[in-house]
């Protein structure tokens, strides 16, 4: 028996994640996504070349991800992520590292590897250990969330090589934008989470298909096996409302669809344009989406016409490109016939309106620095993807802004990672911010039950270290 109707806007990993519980609960659920494939911004598209599916941008994950693992696991493809319990990064000169577990506990189970992190000189390791331990200590309290973490730095007397070649790589690298403009709360949320607090979280998993392929088809056969339908390529023009309920939707085409309840798992600029202004003007909730901002992100795809060494997932520092991820290795695509690898510029502002012939000699210019083997190769073909509203700035005062997943209609839900989580603009709050507005509507319909998933537990010497 039918729990009710709920249709959801966009396809995203926010509205996947909405959609699953729903549909296990009994709902009738009906997912409408403008894009031939399902992921959102962690998604493939088609290349109108070969007909391939190729990612828009490299996604990764960490075992500190748990929701983000929990979908996956609901939609059986958990083994399509290879994890890697070592980081590599490479300098400007050369020197190669590695961040590893030793078998210590938390929060010294890398400290073997950062001792002998070669790109960085004693003073700035002490520098950074001072600053982890202060992390561990410092709890959540409102003043974090009013500085940027640049500043923070400042405060402690990070030295600058110890800001460009360890801290910088990886929080621009998570959060999407600079130190400049990053909240102290999320970068904390960052390292306690992801480094300090669990031993294997930090393991970084790589997918070994493309986005589209991780998500669009095992989606589908979870919804049609439970009644639920996708409708891809279709676009939401509005809805409609009426006191404080919505009333239905309208479809590009004309189509007016209804429902006993609306989630919105759009952009939030694009949840505006939906609604009507009468809805949305005046109203703090509404009016506090203007105020937040979205930040770029780019992705270049290089194919060479012979193999080319190179690890996995290759950090690189110094250079204007940041990560550097070996496609043949990371889908095992048959060696010998070339080699593809896929590039990572995050917080792309300053290449905002660079021509992308000029995106590709930059970026191609730092992977014959880090990669002289490849100086030998010939790129046969080249893509470039921009994403100019990728991520959620996560500005000091941020947090004030995010909304609660339950809107002020009383039948509209909203997700997105973009929406009060906790969590920084990731793919992990996509999917948080997903199981809550799902929990928004089972408690509206009667029904209500916590999705809540367990996180990794505090282990080691950081269960008397971390200040709650």
């Amino acid at each position: 028996m039918s729990k009710g109707s709920v249709v959801i806007i966009g396809g995203g990993v926010a509205g996947i994640a909405t959609a699953l519980p729903l549909a296990q609960a009994g709902f009738e659920v009906a997912l409408y996504e403008k894009r031939p494939l399902l992921g959102g911004r962690a998604s493939s598209y088609i290349d109108a070349q070969t007909g391939e599916r190729l990612d828009e941008c490299q996604h990764g994950t960490m075992r500190c991800c748990t929701y983000l693992t929990h979908l996956l696991e609901t939609l059986g493809v958990q083994d399509q992520i290879e994890y890697f319990d070592t980081l590599a990064f490479l300098d400007g000169e050369g020197k190669y590292s590695e961040i590893k577990g030793c078998g210590l506990p938390a929060p010294l189970h890398t400290s073997f590897s950062f001792l002998t992190f070669k790109s960085l000189g004693l003073r700035d390791k002490i520098g950074v250990a001072n600053a982890m331990i202060a992390i561990l200590r410092a709890g959540n309290r409102p003043e974090h969330h009013q500085i940027t973490i640049a500043e923070w730095f400042r405060r402690t007397k990070q030295t600058p090589r110890s800001i460009q070649r360890f801290w910088r790589p990886i929080l621009v690298s998570a959060c999407n934008e600079e130190l400049e403009r990053t909240s102290c709360a999320y970068a904390f949320k960052i390292f306690r989470e992801g480094f300090l607090c669990h031993p294997h979280a930090f393991h970084f998993g790589v997918p070994k298909v493309p986005l589209g392929s991780l998500y669009t088809e095992p989606t589908l056969k979870y919804l049609e096996e439970r009644g639920g339908k996708v409708f891809p390529r279709t676009i939401v023009e509005r809805a409609e409302v009426e006191g404080k309920r919505v009333t239905g939707i309208v479809l590009q085409d004309g189509t007016r669809v209804t429902a006993d309840h609306y989630v919105s798992a759009l952009q939030y600029d694009l949840l505006l344009k939906v609604l009507p202004t009468s809805v949305t003007e005046g109203v703090p909730y509404f009016e506090n989406l203007k105020q937040m901002e979205l930040a770029p992100l780019a992705g270049i795809h290089l194919w060479f016409d012979r193999p080319i060494e190179c690890p996995p997932a290759l950090a690189l520092l110094d250079r204007e490109t940041e990560w550097i991820f070996n496609k043949t290795k990371n889908w095992n695509l048959p060696k010998g016939a070339g080699t593809y690898l896929s590039m990572v510029i995050s917080a792309s502002h300053r290449f905002a309106k660079t021509p992308k012939e000029e995106l590709v000699r930059i970026v191609l210019e730092d992977v014959h620095s880090a990669l002289p083997a490849s100086r030998e190769a010939k790129v046969v073909r080249s893509q470039v993807v921009r994403w100019p509203k990728a991520t959620l700035v996560p500005a000091p005062g941020l947090e004030a802004l995010r909304p609660d997943q339950r809107s002020p209609l009383t039948n509209l839900f909203v997700a997105g990672e973009w929406t009060n989580t906790g969590w920084p603009s990731t793919m992990e709050s996509a999917v948080r911010s997903g199981y809550r507005a799902a929990e928004g509507v089972l408690e509206a319909a009667g029904e209500p039950r916590s999705l809540a998933i367990a996180e990794l537990p505090v282990t080691g010497l950081a269960r008397l270290l971390l200040r709650r």
